[in-house]
């Protein structure tokens, strides 16, 4: 027992005996996503704009991290995301600060994209099916409607305006937009102006279709519970009968 429990440590630990974030830990990355949605829709405070950059930029590392993604995989998402802060830097202090803000929708898009597809791989990669496989399914769902927020960011950016009622198109405008869009529930107030921004917005209501029906239903079916006996052991017990 105590040598099967070393090597179950010796397994945890990473190189140079730092130890390695434990996987599958969605949960706590799909409640990091929902308090920072939550956040920055109800407040445009100065501190919660500095929360929710903390919880996303905390979610996004502990969803890459917790994947434990394939080496040349982690190693474009270091590349990525260094790339992304440097220019986000040198935007912050060269550009005006709308064109900032359009540096910094770009990073968060690609940044996101890359965390939704380490999230996605790690999902179908799993066999069992369970609580935390569900997590990480809703995890990329959320991720997916971040992701647009700030894509729909930049087109605002290359082709304002975006919304058709001359609307300011700022960050929670559009965090409502893409939201509305993903989960299809039919737009009243805001609706986009440029082809662009209705192209895109149709795109994300049929990706999100699209996740559910393949990615999200199809893990709930899937999952017994843990005091669910699994179909191979129905069928052993039919057999013995």
């Amino acid at each position: 027992m105590s040598d099967a429990a070393g090597t179950a440590d010796e397994a945890r630990q990473g190189p140079r005996g730092r130890r390695e974030v434990g996987p599958d830990l969605y949960g706590l990355v799909l409640v990091l996503l929902s308090v920072s949605y939550v956040l920055f829709a109800v407040s445009s405070g100065t501190w919660a704009q500095v929360a929710v950059a903390v919880l996303l930029l905390g979610s996004l590392v502990l969803a890459v991290r917790t994947s434990v993604p394939s080496p040349r995989m982690r190693t474009l998402v270091r590349t990525v995301v260094g790339v992304g802060l440097v220019a986000t830097v040198v935007a912050l202090v060269l550009l005006p600060e709308r064109d900032a803000v359009a540096v910094v929708d770009a990073t968060l898009a690609a940044v996101v994209c890359f965390t939704l597809v380490v999230v996605l791989a790690r999902v179908l990669e799993q066999r069992a099916v369970t609580l935390r496989s569900i997590a990480a399914a809703l995890s990329g769902y959320l991720l997916l409607g971040i992701m647009f927020t700030h894509v729909f960011g930049v087109v605002a950016w290359l082709d304002p305006p975006f919304f058709a009622d001359g609307a300011p198109s700022d960050g929670r405008s559009l965090q409502y937009f893409s939201f509305t869009t993903l989960t299809t529930l039919g737009y009243g107030d805001l609706t986009a102006a440029t082809y662009a921004g209705r192209g895109l917005a149709t795109f994300e209501a049929l990706l999100a279709q699209i996740y559910l029906v393949t990615i999200v239903a199809r893990l709930v079916a899937a999952w017994r519970g843990p005091s669910s006996p699994s179909p191979r052991g129905d069928e052993r017990e039919e057999r013995g009968a």
